[in-house]
């Protein structure tokens, strides 16, 4: 975790100095205390820890906020050390988490105002942090919440197991007069039903796209492949956690550009992994030939997977194979 510490006094370098010795990261001094300096650490810290007054940190801050998707977690304490203030970004950023350690450290007393935490609900943005799930509309986000602190119930499915659901008595698993919305965690794709409640999805980033191509294909067609291969099979795109390929491929002007635009992974996979594999991919004499290997795209997304659940085999397209595999996730903690 990249943490920065701003400090005006003695006093407030001593307490900054005690939480550095515990938690890392740098120290800013009141000569550090710079507009350009804010804003270069707000653009690359996780965590910003300010030691004065609030007011100064609001007006200093405020011209660099964003998104609470992106913000850094802001956090202010007094300089007297006796209570630490969430400022920004508590949830996704995680400065309501790092509150209550800085406090347990301090034996100060941590001022959290988050609507959810003070009345113990679960909040899901949180859990998609914790969970390394991406919420995929996180608009969505304040309406669930919204319906929790309001007394009503949400519906929850997903696809993957889920710890501690039975701590939250709003949380509940079939759909109902009382559910008003739906949280989703899977990797799948769910038609739109008329008078569908309204949803917020955290996507699970657990599949592996295995990529064969000939040489020179041209980015527009194998990104075309790409996207109708996942509509096709029904799966999101914010769920792939990587494209897989062979050594051969690796500079694939195609492949390069797919996962750039996309901000995937590329993952490559040896000859001698796939040689090795005992998993019966379906062979094919050409890409033996032209490979010296038995398959490319299947073998590739199912080693990269770690061995996971094969979803698709390999399915060609003109000048491309690919193929799914999903790798094997913990359960969710709520």
């Amino acid at each position: 975790m990249k943490i920065a510490y701003y400090c005006l006094t003695p006093t407030g370098e001593r307490l900054a100095k005690q939480m550095q010795t515990a938690f890392g990261g740098v120290l800013r001094k009141k000569e550090s205390f710079t507009d350009a300096i804010l804003a270069m650490d707000f653009q690359s810290k996780d965590v910003m820890v300010f030691i004065m007054a609030v007011g100064i940190v609001v007006r200093k801050i405020s011209p660099l906020l964003r998104s609470k998707l992106t913000d850094p977690a802001v956090i202010v304490l007094g300089q007297d050390g006796k209570y630490v203030i969430s400022l920004l970004s508590g949830h996704i950023g995680g400065a309501n988490e790092m509150t209550n350690t800085i406090a347990a450290l301090l034996q100060a007393e941590p001022v959290i105002t988050t609507a959810t935490d003070l009345q113990r609900q679960v909040a899901f943005d949180v859990v998609a942090v914790k969970n390394h799930l991406v919420i995929e509309n996180p608009d969505m986000v304040k309406t669930v919440s919204s319906a929790l602190l309001a007394g009503e119930c949400v519906q929850l499915q997903s696809d993957l197991s889920v710890l501690h659901a039975d701590k939250y008595s709003q949380i509940v698993w079939t759909e109902s007069q009382k559910t008003t919305c739906k949280v989703v965690i899977s990797d799948r794709l769910f038609s739109e039903e008329k008078n569908a409640k309204p949803t917020l999805y955290l996507r699970p980033v657990d599949l592996v796209i295995g990529v064969g191509c000939k040489k020179e294909i041209p980015f527009v067609h194998l990104e075309s492949c790409f996207l109708f291969f996942l509509q096709t099979y029904g799966y999101a795109i914010s769920s792939v956690k990587a494209i897989a390929t062979i050594k051969r491929k690796q500079t694939e002007a195609a492949i390069l550009q797919l996962c750039e635009t996309y901000q995937i992974p590329l993952q490559i996979i040896s000859d001698e992994a796939i040689c090795n594999c005992q998993y019966p991919f379906e062979a094919s004499d050409f890409v033996k030939q032209v490979t010296g290997l038995p398959a490319v795209a299947e073998s590739c997304s199912y080693l990269a997977s770690e061995c996971g659940t094969v979803l698709t085999g390999k399915v060609k397209y003109s000048g491309v194979t690919l193929a799914a595999c999903r790798c094997k996730l913990p359960p969710v903690q709520l």
